[in-house]
């Protein structure tokens, strides 16, 4: 047994401002678009990237010890160790570190994913029944397609799509697919809870004083649900949640709504820039059957398209988790009980050490490659708290993507991509925009 090294003062000063601040500075639960901008004309996330990579070659590839502002935490980046911590959640490394915590308590403070034994196995078990985790396609699939069509539809009659447009409509089409059709239209609940997770952003460790607010919001829906809507299927979930339903709701919305636009522009800004690659999946869909939700489901070059925006971009740019108890990792280093584990998604996503398209669209690296089996790329992480809404997400993301390439085609406007060079590490979809063509 062996104590891992420990990288320097210095070192641990340029990873807290290149690496770690950032994250915090734009935004932890709620992006800001200002200091994005600003993020972005620095280069922050090349930077952060090259100081660990620098105190990988230095230290690892093995787990090391850097001081995080108060924090001596230990960062992770060989897949073998990433597969141990997160298939070890939550049992041995827990999800809800001091500055999660202390945020998210603000919008949903039972969460799932703050959640620890025994609260984390009746949740997890009833969010799983609700979302269909792990299964091929939901039982709502039907319906939710013809959602996603309607939604696409109204988005491409604008001619252009933004960010305001499309997380506009991902909002609506997410209090759809969640609560029904009567909260089409409830911009309220939507701007309660976007305001909570401002607040979470300050990480205050209190329930946001409008939290009960939302709840009262949520509670119009669940207390009557809508057949045809995920909260139609919390009658019949198992699994003790400890608290309210509708706080586990919150997360379905907040998760849905707020990082599916984001990964779904930034999709489509690669793939107006990657004629090829558009090509490709214009023929995927053009040979699909698009009525069929199965047929949907199974477009896996398009799907490969979504993940690779979000393996460049992940919207989650650090995993963190904390030792519930001393850790031997599988090298032999050992860590005490309550260290903080980090898993870098930005590093370990574009580590071209390990990964030769590190800085390229490969969307066929998930439909023919061995991507989806690279434990070093968690955008929806991996093991037992892996996301229990992935599924539906990407299918939702396919339907509205494959309605709107099948119908158009795609203009870049702004976003600065081109297969020609390596893709940037950061991409700002606050100002991107991709006009829509005829097919």
């Amino acid at each position: 047994m062996a104590q891992p090294p420990q990288a320097s003062a210095l070192e641990s000063i340029q990873f807290t401002a290149t690496a770690a601040a950032p994250n915090a500075i734009t935004g932890l639960f709620s992006r800001k678009e200002g200091p994005v901008k600003v993020a972005n004309l620095l280069d922050v996330d090349r930077r952060g990237f090259d100081t660990i990579g620098g105190l990988v070659r230095k230290y690892g590839p093995g787990p090391f010890f850097v001081r995080v502002a108060a924090a001596n935490s230990i960062l992770v980046t060989d897949p073998q160790d990433i597969a141990f911590v997160l298939d070890g959640s939550p049992s041995k490394f827990a999800s809800n570190p001091g500055k999660k915590q202390a945020g998210m308590v603000v919008f949903q403070p039972d969460a799932l994913t703050l959640s620890r034994s025994p609260e984390w196995e009746g949740r997890r078990s009833f969010a799983e029944h609700v979302l269909a985790t792990g299964k091929p396609l939901h039982p709502l699939a039907a319906r939710f397609l013809d959602v996603a069509y309607d939604e696409a539809d109204q988005l491409a009659a604008l001619g252009t799509i933004t960010w305001e447009a499309i997380n506009a409509s991902f909002q609506r089409l997410t209090r759809r697919v969640v609560l029904g059709e009567a909260a089409a239209g409830d911009k309220q609940l939507t701007q309660i809870l976007q305001s909570l997770m401002a607040e979470a952003n300050g990480t205050p460790g209190k329930v946001g004083e409008q939290y009960p607010e939302l709840l009262h919001c949520i509670g119009r829906y669940t207390s009557a649900p809508e057949a045809g809507s995920l909260v139609a299927l919390i009658a019949d979930a198992p699994g003790k949640i400890y608290g309210p339903v509708e706080g586990q709701v919150i997360h379905w919305l907040f998760a849905m709504g707020d990082t599916l636009p984001a990964n779904l522009l930034r999709t489509l800004a690669l793939l107006a820039t990657h004629p090829v690659k558009l090509t490709l999946a214009r023929e995927e869909i053009g040979a699909a059957d698009l009525h069929d939700p199965q047929a949907v489901a199974k477009l896996d070059y398009l799907a490969g398209c979504i993940y690779e925006a979000m393996r460049l971009w992940p919207t989650t740019p650090m995993l963190a988790r904390v030792a519930l108890e001393d850790i031997e990792f599988p090298g032999g280093a050992t860590v005490p009980a309550g260290t903080e584990i980090v898993i870098h998604n930005i590093f370990n996503h574009r580590n071209g050490d390990r990964i030769d398209y590190a800085n390229r669209f490969a969307p066929d690296e998930w439909s023919k490659g061995e991507a989806g089996k690279d434990r070093a790329l968690n955008f929806f992480s991996h093991g037992p708290q892996g996301c229990p809404g992935a599924g539906l997400s990407i299918f939702l993301g396919q339907a509205v993507l494959a309605r709107l390439l099948h119908n158009h085609g795609l203009e870049d406007q702004n976003s600065g991509l081109t297969p020609e060079q390596p893709l940037p590490y950061a991409q700002n979809y606050f100002t991107t925009s991709v006009g829509l063509t005829p097919a």
